[in-house]
């Protein structure tokens, strides 16, 4: 199996994983906010990233110049972009949120090609603007739809161009240190000292609720969720370029809305747009896939 293949077989497995994370986060939205959520998970899965970095360290993993380049990542990541996707997904749903979210191979496409150097192909270029086109569809809104409204849209937008420009860092930072496993446990690291001390900016009711028992049950398995999510698109970027990994790990969208149907029927309205975007977005990332294989 040559490298890119490999590169598409992670993305596809952090599709998965993300799409499963997404559903959790909005059930643990009932017991806590989009901060307390983001620094849960990585307070749970920091731990265990720590032990497993040392059991297994290398001498050649040892890259001052990486460590900061995986910071900048932590930084407009961790702290920034995922608390930005949690609100999202609290208050526009799994649904909306999942595939807004998937608007990143745009930016980070232009990211890889202007900072990275990267040249994508055309099947990628089709399958980046069919992902871009399912995101449009899903922004349509109706008259009488109380659920959501437009004036959150800019959340998700706003993680997607942070987490874009994290992306570039987190790919330059792991080419360096040539380790996925020492690449997530400084970026979890540095995001998680950075929200705490950007916590303290935020308005009361926004700061930290880790005093409250049942947020912790659900944020603890959404950060093991995410963090398995995180390592398998390391891997992703170990072996392809950006502009392949990052558009198939946006076919999460699908596991979602399948998830959203059969767990979240009172608290999610799947319309006919979503679906029609979700499948425009499986479209793109099916491409991609047809590509790369």
């Amino acid at each position: 199996m040559t490298d890119t293949a490999l590169a598409g077989l992670y993305s596809i497995a952090t599709a998965m994983s993300t799409g499963t994370f997404s559903v959790v986060v909005r059930r643990g939205g009932k017991y806590g906010n989009a901060v307390t959520g983001v620094l849960i998970g990585l307070i749970v899965i920091l731990p265990p990233l720590g032990v497993a970095t040392w059991a297994l360290w290398e001498p050649e993993w040892w890259n001052p110049r990486a460590y900061v380049l995986l910071a900048a990542g932590g930084l407009l990541g961790p702290a920034i972009g995922r608390v930005l996707y949690f609100a999202a997904i609290h208050y526009l749903g799994v649904a909306r949120a999942l595939p807004l979210a998937s608007m990143m191979p745009l930016f980070a496409g232009l990211f890889g090609v202007g900072l990275l150097g990267e040249r994508p192909g055309l099947p990628v270029l089709l399958g980046t603007t069919l992902i871009v086109a399912g995101c449009i569809a899903i922004t349509r809104k109706k008259a009488d739809d109380t659920s959501w409204s437009r004036r959150h849209l800019w959340i998700p937008l706003l993680a997607v161009s942070t987490f874009s420009a994290s992306h570039v860092f987190r790919k330059a930072g792991v080419e360096l240190v040539d380790s996925p496993l020492v690449a997530i446990t400084v970026m979890s690291f540095s995001g998680m000292v950075f929200l705490f001390l950007l916590a303290r900016l935020l308005p009361r009711d926004q700061r930290p609720q880790l005093d409250r028992p049942k947020a912790w049950v659900f944020y603890t398995v959404s950060g093991v969720l995410n963090g398995l999510s995180v390592f398998l698109h390391f891997g992703g970027l170990n072996y392809g370029d950006l502009t392949i990994v990052t558009p198939l790990s946006a076919m999460a969208p699908l596991f979602a809305l399948l998830l959203s149907r059969l767990l979240l029927k009172e608290e999610e309205n799947i319309t006919p747009a979503i679906v029609a975007g979700t499948l425009l977005i499986v479209m793109g990332g099916g491409i991609i896939s047809w590509s790369i294989f």
